[in-house]
């Protein structure tokens, strides 16, 4: 399995847009040891080939254009990305999904009350399914193991449980 971390930071990057602590202050002058980076993204593979993001970032365009992984391999709509897994509806952890709406077609992981609150009482992520299957919602049951697959519907060896915190 292939993990690749694409974004470690928290709600808002690093620097966040409105802080002016004494880290945010230093990495905007060039003076921090560290780095600016992007928020939390976990992107996974079972073969290199087909990727699934454990989460989606509202930070996830950048994030792909510098992972090349995860770029367009041929034709006008070939993303390696198979899917997405929802560990919940926090808008840091879903907002990309938005993004990832240009009828290119997806999973996406969720719980029963993600789903719902995504589908049902958020008009905005209807742009999601503007099209018959555009985005394949598949249900994740607490303690349950699940199999992802690719949009085809072909397993890709790799799996995941839902575990309550």
């Amino acid at each position: 399995m292939q993990v690749k971390i694409l974004g470690s930071a928290a709600g808002g990057g690093f620097p966040q847009w409105n802080c002016s602590c004494a880290n945010c202050h230093a990495v905007r002058g060039g003076q921090f040891r560290g780095k600016a980076r992007s928020q939390t993204q976990v992107a996974v593979s079972s073969d290199g080939e087909s990727w699934f993001l454990l989460g989606a970032s509202p930070d996830l365009r950048s994030q792909i254009e510098a992972s090349p992984e995860l770029h367009p391999r041929s034709g006008t709509r070939s993303s390696p990305i198979g899917g997405v897994v929802l560990a919940s509806a926090d808008l840091d952890h879903v907002l990309g999904l938005l993004l990832l709406r240009e009828l290119q077609p997806l999973n996406v992981y969720a719980t029963g009350s993600v789903t719902r609150l995504l589908r049902e009482q958020n008009s905005m992520f209807a742009m999601l399914n503007r099209a018959p299957d555009q985005v394949r919602w598949r249900a994740m049951r607490v303690e349950e193991s699940f199999q992802l697959c690719s949009p085809s519907g072909h397993q890709t060896g790799m799996e995941g449980e839902v575990i309550p915190v």
